[in-house]
């Protein structure tokens, strides 16, 4: 029997001290025999030294640790439990920047967050094997995430929820589910569709005929604990004495969390949705805002133009899952979202088989088995009769091609920075190879403010409600950290730490790929140039964020998260050339 207390442990020290070592830099190497490294980190405002013997050393900057990891205060060395290497960092970081009394909400998510991997270690035990089957369709992938953001301090951390509502509908326990019901009088219902029906019908038509209610006016599904919140509002209530709104309760199909948690799937319905709930995960309450509603609508507005057919023109097997429309209650002195309902397309209906998000390619498998990504390139492999290597390289090479190219394109041709971190970026393989991208996530878009008129001419009404025009700065930094740093190196790691190919051999293609499209001489030659030049580069400091308490969800693009500069392993590993 697996101690499942200390592979949730292991597991949430490895992704704390990751953080702290890119974030900072403060460290040093030591080499031993058989090239075997160890990582002293020091605490200088505590007098005392980590000490970390490392398994796998990565040149993307996830470092694979043996345990246990140690500490030295004076001429004691002693093994260091989860808790206290927390707290000797936050303390650290108190101290370095001047906010002691900051510890203990942090302390707090990082226990709250290894509590819950214990928890969804225990009860997907049976699951073993199917973490890393070649055989795995939508849903499958999307609840696989166990250890979650493998570079986040606090990666399952969450506020606000009971242990029974986590029990039953995060995607993790896999519960089934049906959605709540409001009726809502029409003078109270705010709602935008892109689509040829308005939001309301598209609901309506989601429900079997018999639980149609024939009443002047608009139905709202609701997360159960959406519904729950909201009914316990003295506004919502008086809405319902005043027959404003009414509750019908549970109603229509069966669904179940995506890796997102509040956006919901199933696979007798044509689309997902997505709803506000008052949950704080990781590092955000999980509230939609107006801009947000209005931004799907704006983006699925923008696809329905010449855009959207120059992109499938260009690159048939690159794809947006839109969200085409919305639907709201305005609830009398109510200024946030409460009852909202997100329209999203769902592309797997009926269409599921060899489909995961990038997220879960490479992610540690939680019972120490290969990773998913190693049980499909060792599927062609065998298949083909090649090596581990030169399947990984040609695969990547693929990958790049239905990611990269057209992300690039965007940005160059229409202004377009995607937002298309590891969790927002889905694949569907095709005899184990990359066959279809789907980027997803009405949050997740930058127009940049040089192509806006542009943008405009296809559609006038851009950013008129959806705050997503923004300096060539933010857009730039935004791409470069979400698509490269956090997707393609997370790639890139989760080969090399399933030991398929060595990543230095992938930041080389990767390297060729970008030096191919800098010749082009095309309009992202800044972006292109600091990935290929810049021996340091800003990325975002989940830690620090974390830190500061920083909510994602809410500010300006340019305060929402803190960014650092770390080492940018394309310079590093071909060296800074003089061409550029």
């Amino acid at each position: 029997m697996k101690n499942l207390q200390v592979i949730a442990e292991n597991a949430t020290m490895q992704s704390f001290l990751n953080c702290y070592l890119k974030e900072t830099g403060d460290f040093r190497i030591e080499t031993g025999n058989a090239s075997e490294k160890t990582i002293f980190c020091p605490l200088s405002n505590q007098a005392i030294d980590l000490i970390i013997d490392v398994k796998y050393w990565s040149e993307t900057g996830r470092h694979l640790f043996e345990f246990p990891i140690y500490y030295q205060s004076g001429e004691e060395t002693k093994p260091i439990d989860y808790v206290t290497l927390a707290a000797l960092i936050t303390k650290e970081l108190a101290l370095e920047h001047n906010r002691e009394g900051a510890e203990d909400e942090l302390i707090l998510r990082v226990i709250l967050s290894c509590k819950n991997i214990k928890k969804y270690l225990e009860h997907r035990l049976q699951d073993s094997g199917q973490l890393s089957s070649r055989e795995f369709n939508y849903i499958e992938a999307e609840q696989s995430l166990i250890f979650g953001h493998l570079l986040h301090p606090t990666p399952k951390s969450k506020q606000g929820i009971t242990e029974e509502g986590d029990n039953r509908f995060s995607p993790e326990m896999k519960g089934k589910f049906q959605l709540h019901y409001f009726w809502a009088a029409d003078p109270h219902v705010i709602e935008d569709s892109s689509l040829s029906v308005p939001a309301k019908e598209i609901i309506r038509g989601e429900l079997p005929e018999e639980l149609m209610i024939e009443e002047e006016g608009s139905l709202i599904p609701a997360h159960p604990l959406q519904a729950k919140a909201l009914l316990e509002k003295a506004s919502v209530q008086q809405m319902i004495q005043e027959n404003k709104l009414k509750y019908f309760g549970p109603l229509g199909p069966e669904f179940t969390a995506t890796s997102s948690f509040r956006t919901v799937y199933s696979p007798e319905t044509k689309y997902m949705y997505k709803f506000s709930l008052p949950i704080k995960i990781t590092n955000s309450l999980r509230m939609n805002q107006q801009k947000e509603l209005d931004r799907g609508v704006e983006v699925s507005r923008l696809l329905q133009s010449s855009l959207g057919d120059d992109l499938e023109r260009n690159f048939p097997d690159f794809h947006v899952i839109s969200d085409p429309a919305y639907i709201r209650v305005d609830i009398p002195g109510e200024e946030e979202v409460l009852l909202d309902c997100i329209i999203r397309e769902n592309p797997f209906y009926r269409n599921d088989s060899d489909t995961i998000l990038a997220a879960g390619l490479g992610q540690d498998h939680p019972f120490g088995e290969q990773s998913r990504l190693y049980r499909i390139i060792h599927s062609i492999a065998k298949k083909e009769n090649r090596s581990l290597q030169t399947v990984s390289e040609d695969w990547f090479k693929r990958y790049l091609s239905i990611t990269l190219d057209p992300m690039l394109w965007l940005y160059e041709t229409y202004g377009i920075a995607l937002e298309a971190h590891q969790q927002n970026s889905v694949v569907q393989l095709k005899d184990g190879y990359p066959d279809s991208f789907y980027y997803r996530d009405n949050q997740g878009y930058y127009f940049r403010e040089n192509k806006a008129d542009e943008l405009r001419q296809l559609l006038p009404t851009l950013n008129e409600k959806s705050d997503t025009i923004c300096s060539e700065a933010i857009a730039e930094e935004r791409l470069r950290y979400y698509f490269f740093f956090n997707h393609l190196f997370g790639v890139i790691n989760g080969f090399g730490t399933s030991g398929l190919i060595d990543e230095g051999e992938l930041l080389r293609v990767l390297r060729e790929r970008l030096e191919a499209h800098h010749e082009q001489k095309s309009d992202s030659q800044a972006l292109l140039k600091s990935l290929l030049t810049e021996e340091k580069l800003p990325c975002k400091a989940n830690l620090l964020t974390r830190f500061h308490d920083m909510d994602e969800l809410v500010g300006s693009l340019e305060t929402q998260s803190v960014y650092t500069m770390i080492t940018n392993p394309l310079a590093q590993k071909a060296g800074v050339t003089s061409e550029f």
